[in-house]
């Protein structure tokens, strides 16, 4: 009888808990059998793990009904699906291919227009292009309508592109402050909180300050204040504000990063589940950064097939950063799960298809992986030919200096080194303490130590549980 309701049932497992959340304000249902199955679908999609069966002995006709009434409310506040009609529109006009219907459905929609909305510049300029086409065709009518709304909101335009710029601005030092480790960026704090809350604004232009907020509080790993903004922004898109399945997607991926720099491993894995809910360009960032939270998690199987579950899209992409990443903690779950033949040879084939890559965009994280199975597997003259091949001493010299950094890869090879007997014991304990005088880890980064200091423990216990109680 179920299987009667599969399609509802899986159309309302796709539900997200900030478009429930949405729903739920705006019901306005009186029958009975509606609203036992809108409020089901809520309570299902607010609910973590707990999923309650629709009674099949409703009417399916209301199944269809409540769908399609979830998803017409839905499209009527995606900025996403504003944008592509906004941007369809301008294409069509640019082309002199817009239909009369067309004209008539833009002409009601800014003459009903009463608020600056997240799509307002797009729509201000497709305005503009607009109205030199009416006047083109003498039709002074819908000029005459084009230009009282331009003239309207003018000035609501001159400061979305002001505040445009500042944003630009303020992008281009937070982000050098996060690639060079070398500007203060405090100054911009206040002001992007006032962009932030000011709902007179355009959205576009409120979410981009708290992108920017997040961003800035990362690089001060401020998260306390980076957690205030998110829980903010999470009140607007529960009243349907700023809404996009795929803004949504980004804000979960960046709940993720922000709970689990908190040790907040099950919350992290929460959003990271309801971030990979949306295809987009971002999808093998998202299963990635959900691939590390399940191993945190001590759940390689899950991890595992998360990635099997991705692997075309993994052979898809172009984008090297992620296919890295996504290899290496293929490695790591395999070497987790002691299939230590199968994570040797995906760093293998790896490493000889995409030497290149590896080296330019992410060299600490591929070698990790890699150095790990070989390990594992007591394979030290490998590691050490490898160190060697790809230059790794000095390219982790470079990287001490960064302040996430961890370890691995430097303990790795002085393990190797000792056990080829390229040095003793004593110089093994003196160099392995070394990177430690000259950093303050986190909790995080302490963390991540001892798990990688448990694992080369199992070679050499004396030295690495001695310096376990060292940290």
């Amino acid at each position: 009888m179920k299987a009667k309701l599969k399609k509802f049932t899986d159309f309302s497992k796709s539900i997200l808990p900030h478009e429930a959340n949405y729903l739920k304000t705006i019901i306005k249902f009186t029958d009975e059998e509606k609203l036992h199955i809108i409020n089901l679908l809520i309570s299902n999609a607010q609910s973590n793990n707990n999923f309650s069966d629709f009674d099949t002995k409703i009417d399916k006709r209301k199944y269809s009904y409540i769908k399609n009434w979830v998803e017409k409310n839905l499209a009527q506040i995606d900025v996403d699906i504003t944008l592509n009609w906004l941007i369809l529109l301008k294409q069509k006009i640019l082309t002199d291919a817009i239909s009369s219907n067309e004209e008539l459905d833009f002409l009601d929609y800014i003459d009903n227009y009463n608020r600056v909305d997240y799509n307002f510049q797009t729509l201000y300029e497709l305005a503009k292009d607009y109205k030199s086409y009416l006047l083109v065709r003498m039709r002074y009518e819908d000029h005459k309508t084009v230009a009282h709304f331009l003239a309207s909101y003018q000035k609501a335009y001159r400061e979305t592109i002001k505040i445009d710029e500042e944003l630009y601005a303020a992008t281009g030092e937070i982000t050098n402050q996060y690639t060079r480790n070398n500007k203060e960026t405090k100054h911009l704090e206040s002001r992007l909180h006032d962009i932030f809350k000011d709902t007179n604004l355009n959205g576009k232009n409120r979410y981009q300050a708290f992108i920017l907020l997040a961003f800035m509080y990362n690089n001060y790993n401020e998260y306390n204040k980076q957690k205030a903004i998110m829980d903010k922004i999470d009140m607007y898109f529960s009243k349907g504000s700023m809404y996009s399945r795929r803004i949504l997607s980004n804000y979960y991926a960046s709940r993720v990063l922000v709970h689990s720099k908190q040790n907040e491993f099950d919350e992290a894995e929460y959003y990271g589940y309801l971030s990979i809910r949306q295809n987009n360009n971002d999808t093998l960032m998202y299963v990635n950064n959900l691939a590390a939270i399940l191993l945190r998690n001590n759940k390689p199987n899950e991890a595992l097939t998360l990635l099997e579950n991705y692997k075309d899209l993994y052979k898809q992409v172009h984008n090297y950063h992620q296919k890295i990443g996504f290899s290496s903690y293929l490695m790591r779950i395999y070497t987790e799960l002691k299939k230590f033949d199968l994570a040797e040879t995906t760093g293998k084939l790896f490493l000889k298809k995409y030497e290149n890559e590896i080296l330019q965009y992410r060299w600490h994280h591929f070698f990790t992986s890699y150095l790990n199975v070989l390990i594992a597997q007591e394979k030290y003259d490998i590691v050490l030919k490898t160190a060697a091949k790809y230059n790794l001493i000095e390219k982790e010299k470079e990287r001490q200096k960064k302040q996430n950094y961890v370890p691995n890869i430097h303990w790795s090879i002085l393990l190797s080194k000792y056990m080829e007997c390229q040095i003793n014991s004593d110089l093994l304990f003196k160099e392995i303490k070394a990177p430690l005088q000259n950093i303050k880890p986190t909790q995080s980064q302490k963390e991540l130590m001892i798990k990688v200091l448990n694992q080369l423990s199992i070679n050499l216990p004396e030295a690495f549980l001695k310096l376990r109680s060292h940290i």
